[in-house]
């Protein structure tokens, strides 16, 4: 499914009026009638930083306008966000979570301990641990999920019917892992995924309101088992 549309991205230096007719432009992967234009990167960590360590959150170039579209929604215990952006650099501390991103448009360098890693639409999404991260991104769309590494690791063992023993999954999900969205196993689990959010947006529509709501406990439990799949095709 393809959200974000085929529209070149400016120069990150072109004005803002430019940067916000590119955003404009781009579909969300849900909520995007209801999506929330940001202009200002300060306001915009500070709310971030309520959930995440930040301690850099930037556009990536100077003297570059800085603009950002993003939906959110809650489903039983895990944030779920949908958005897009110019150019941005940002790093984190340590959190207790760890994330699936999956790129429409753009690409992100991730560094961590030293070594880069890399999401690009079309070709790899990330799984990365809760560890702390220097970023840099291109123009870029995509979803972001948060998980519970100890239920990630617990929904590796039913989905692998216990051929992978707990020490080990518990291993992986600390290590980031590159994800090939070339191989038709991992889109088949995107598309999973996509078709849970279209589910839960056409039947109660998406929000923070109803996390707790059969609709999105299934989302949450199905968002577990795809991204444990996802890891089993990687590592195993």
């Amino acid at each position: 499914m393809d959200f974000a549309t085929a529209a070149s991205a400016p120069d990150p230096k072109a004005p803002l009026a430019k940067q916000r007719q590119w955003l404009e432009l781009q579909r969300l992967a849900f909520a995007n009638d209801q999506a929330e234009m940001r202009f200002e990167s300060e306001a915009l960590a500070d709310e971030i930083g309520l959930t995440v360590n930040l301690t850099r959150f930037e556009p990536r170039e100077k003297h570059q306008a800085f603009a950002h579209k993003a939906s959110l929604l809650l489903a039983g215990d895990m944030a779920v966000s949908a958005a897009a952006y110019v150019p941005l650099v940002a790093s984190t501390e340590d959190y207790s979570e760890s994330t699936l991103g999956i790129p429409y448009q753009g690409g992100t360098r991730y560094r961590i301990e030293g070594r880069d890693w890399f999401d690009r639409a079309g070709h790899q999404a990330i799984y990365l641990p809760g560890q702390a991260y220097e970023v840099e991104t291109d123009h870029f769309n995509g979803l972001l999920f948060n998980l519970n590494p100890q239920r990630l690791v617990q929904t590796i063992g039913r989905e692998s019917k216990s051929r992978i023993p707990l020490e080990l999954a518990e291993r992986w999900v600390e290590r980031p892992v590159p994800i090939n969205l070339c191989d038709p196993r991992m889109i088949q689990q995107q598309r999973i995924i996509e078709s849970g959010l279209e589910t839960l947006a056409s039947n109660s529509g998406i929000g923070l309101g109803h996390p707790y709501s059969s609709l999105a406990l299934g989302l949450e439990t199905l968002v577990y088992q795809c991204s444990a799949r996802m890891l089993l095709i990687s590592l195993n």
